[in-house]
């Protein structure tokens, strides 16, 4: 019996949370590992409870880069020290580590998953083979880079070894092919194939009516607003314009680190990451809500200024050629109170449709773009030409 496990991935590996589809089915975990010394004593753990929320319970031992690692929200929890990607122009996702672990641990975690589901026992090696689709920041993107970025996932085997209370499963990762796009221009294959619920909030406020099926066609403006960077490509159907990729280092993470210090003094805090600052932003009922909003909330508003004057320069330099204008990722949902009436001002006067992408849809989107990539005839052409490249 083949035991192989295969998967297709979509990963969109962002500065704050790290968004995957693997197999259709969404992950999401903050950004963040731990690399410790020594592993904790499981003896104790429920390991179908492990099993079942691997995700949530990643401890793992990679060989490249070597060490133990706690991946996402166990890191957070952990009480240990945590590594989180930077924001601002030194942030290089292609010398990351914590791009690398935190893909192989992610993809490790739902593959043996997927195998113990299947056959209810660990062999000693888990073989899975990996499809994905992945994307660098448009102003770092190159064809070079992108090349680098994809070889090192395709250039070796990836050991991984996944510890589930006293047992461990033991992973070799091999990446059959993948594709590195920039960030923004992916998730037009999300709105192409996007459920009708998407557009219900632009289809209540407005006559013309929106669907997947216009973005086939349309010439949009997306404004990607991240962690660390925001993106403004322009496509038409899914085709991007090569004169209009402009990326900025502006997102929600720069007004987290100018506002976390005073937070963390206000409230005699020493270890509190800007995921930490992030889900109490997003948390109403938490204790520290209003006033994590209060000192955080002049900085939001400076990053918005800024994202409309892109906005702003890139519409006058397609000179108004646009259809609409899409809004979405993490930072856009904190942004939205700041930005979307200027914007709206902005587009009505160039009789330009705006897009707000709803929360429950904003931050997943890329994601979804990248994963519905890797599912495309594209990605099938590419990853011939490649496997026919390494034969000849």
């Amino acid at each position: 019996m083949n035991k192989e496990i295969i998967l297709k991935v979509g990963n969109d590996n962002g500065n704050s949370e790290h968004d995957l589809l693997i197999n259709g089915v969404l992950i999401a975990q903050p950004n963040v590992f731990a690399k410790v010394r020594k592993l904790p004593n499981l003896d104790e753990v429920n390991k179908d409870y492990v099993i079942k929320n691997i995700q949530d319970n990643l401890i793992v031992t990679c060989e490249d880069p070597s060490g133990i690692y706690y991946i996402g929200n166990y890191a957070l929890k952990s009480g240990q020290k945590i590594r989180n990607i930077e924001v601002g122009i030194d942030n290089n996702k292609i010398e990351s580590d914590i791009v690398i672990v935190n893909t192989l641990s992610q993809i490790a975690g739902f593959g043996i998953k997927e195998y113990y589901n299947k056959f209810k026992d660990f062999d000693d090696i888990i073989d899975i083979k990996v499809d994905m689709t992945t994307a660098l920041p448009i102003n770092y993107y190159s064809h070079d880079k992108a090349l680098e970025f994809a070889n090192k996932f395709l250039n070796k085997t990836h050991m991984i070894t996944i510890h589930i209370g006293n047992i461990s499963a033991r992973v070799r990762i091999e990446f059959t092919y993948v594709k590195v796009i920039p960030e923004g221009v992916t998730s037009i294959f999300a709105l192409k194939e996007a459920d009708d619920k998407l557009f219900d909030e632009y289809n209540s406020k407005n006559k013309d009516k929106l669907n997947n099926s216009y973005f086939n066609k349309a010439r949009v403006l997306h404004a990607a607003i991240g962690e660390g960077t925001s993106e403004f490509p322009i496509t038409e159907g899914i085709e991007f314009n090569p004169n209009f990729i402009q990326g900025t280092n502006n997102g929600i993470g720069h007004a987290i680190d100018k506002a976390l210090e005073e937070f963390k003094s206000a409230k005699g805090l020493s270890k509190f990451s800007r995921q930490d600052y992030s889900k109490v932003l997003l948390d109403t009922k938490h204790k520290f809500h209003d006033l994590a909003m209060e000192l955080i909330e002049p900085y939001i508003e400076e990053e918005a200024e800024e994202i409309l004057h892109h906005i702003r320069t890139e519409i006058q330099k397609a000179n108004n050629e646009i259809d609409v204008i899409c809004v979405y990722g993490g930072g856009s949902i904190f942004m939205r109170d700041y930005l979307e009436g200027k914007l709206k001002t902005l587009c009505d006067r160039a009789e330009i449709k705006l897009l707000y992408i709803p929360e429950e849809y904003a931050v997943t989107l890329e994601a979804e773009g990248l994963y519905n990539f890797t599912t495309n005839k594209i990605f099938e052409s590419l990853k011939a030409n490649y496997n026919k490249s390494k034969t000849i």
